[in-house]
């Protein structure tokens, strides 16, 4: 994770994204309604369905493990 720009048009970082994802959503339509990443010229969309793919995959199984109590 980091502090590179995913979205140039909206100014949206990776580190932006992955904040949104800890915090519950689980799609891209999520991650643009969130963050606005990907809503204007749309260069971006793959680069967050990829992030958004990579994080959903990491998830544990157990519907227990998914519970985030953090910030």
């Amino acid at each position: 994770m980091s502090k590179r720009l995913v979205c140039m048009c909206n100014m949206v970082t990776e580190k932006e994204i992955y904040t949104s994802l800890v915090k519950g959503a689980r799609s891209t339509t999520e991650i643009q309604k969130i963050t606005r990443a990907g809503t204007s010229c749309g260069r971006c969309l793959p680069w967050i369905d990829s992030i958004v793919e990579e994080f959903i995959a990491a998830l544990p199984d157990d519907p227990q493990q998914r519970i985030y109590f953090g910030e």
